[in-house]
């Protein structure tokens, strides 16, 4: 092979390494990797599915944040903090899209079906409405007393609220914010998040620093709860989409957590690596920025696929 081609191809190659734009996943995190968010440190680190290597820093946050959700399908993410209100970005790019209220204290916020923004303002003790397009106030969605935190839609479509200082969890009707249900957490427990799990209600809170479980019922039963040794701060909880385990942040070990969704056992104690090193709050995996929601699978819906 002539040195001269050979030289000049490696140097095309080194040049289109070096200057060749990044793909979105090297920089801000693709489908499917974790989120975390980090009050004191203000960022939202990315990491990697499946290694639970670290990728990167998205987007440029300036509100203390908590808690982070994606919409469905809009390629669009809220951060919510404890000042300068919930800010909105891009998926892919990590852009900066707008921020809804503030600069009080806002814990998180999530899309509605209706197509509005609810913001969970807890320096008021209220669910406020956006619209989503203009950023601007629609009113109150609803009166939460007890500073409202995470708040996630659950298999039945109703919103479900935790509140940091309430000790409770509230039900409210989608559409209109009216009260469906509440349930009261062990005294002196300060609820942060909530998930859903096989017909359960498993809610974060810190004072008890574990992952209590509720059953589905109007009365919502307690069926036990689960944690790990040394947790203080005990704050986000998330199903994951791959493999259906269950993930927990701590923030005063600043760890991911991860737990078998039957038996509730600790499987990983250590998921991101390296840690963060400073408090951590909320985790979240990033969903397909596309229109249709993934289909769940069913051993009936194969056969019907492969007739």
């Amino acid at each position: 092979m002539n040195f001269r081609y050979l030289v000049g191809r490696v140097s095309l190659l080194l040049a289109l390494f070096t200057f060749a734009p990044r793909p979105a996943h090297a920089v801000f995190g693709g489908v499917g990797d974790m989120f975390v968010t980090g009050d004191v440190s203000n960022t939202v680190r990315t990491y990697a599915w499946g290694t639970g290597n670290f990728i990167g820093y998205f987007g440029t946050i300036t509100n203390s944040p908590l808690a982070i959700d994606f919409g469905t399908g809009n390629g669009r993410v809220l951060v919510g903090g404890f000042v300068g209100g919930v800010l909105e970005f891009d998926v892919a790019t990590g852009a900066y899209i707008k921020t809804y209220g503030g600069p009080l204290w806002a814990w998180s916020a999530v899309y509605s079906p209706s197509g509005t923004v609810i913001v969970a303002e807890s320096a008021t003790d209220q669910l406020l409405e956006y619209n989503a397009t203009t950023g601007a106030l629609i009113g109150l969605f609803a009166p939460i007393p007890g500073a409202p935190s995470d708040m996630r839609y659950g298999p039945n479509g109703n919103l479900y609220v935790c509140t940091y200082t309430g000790t409770m969890v509230y039900e409210l009707n989608p559409i209109n914010g009216a009260v469906i249900s509440a349930w009261t957490l062990p005294v002196g427990t300060r609820p942060n998040d909530v998930e859903f799990l096989n017909g359960e209600i498993l809610v974060t809170a810190m004072g008890g620093n574990k992952v209590y479980r509720y059953d589905s019922t109007p009365v919502h039963n307690f069926l036990g709860a689960f944690g790990y040794p040394g947790w203080g701060n005990v704050h986000g909880i998330e199903i994951s989409p791959h493999n259906g385990h269950i993930y927990v942040v701590d923030g005063v070990m600043a760890q991911v957590f991860e737990f078998d969704p039957i038996t509730f056992v600790c499987l990983n104690p250590n998921v991101v690596s390296p840690p963060p090193g400073d408090k951590i709050v909320d985790i979240a995996f990033r969903p397909d920025a596309g229109p249709t929601p993934a289909q769940g699978t069913t051993w009936g819906r194969i056969k019907n696929l492969y007739r």
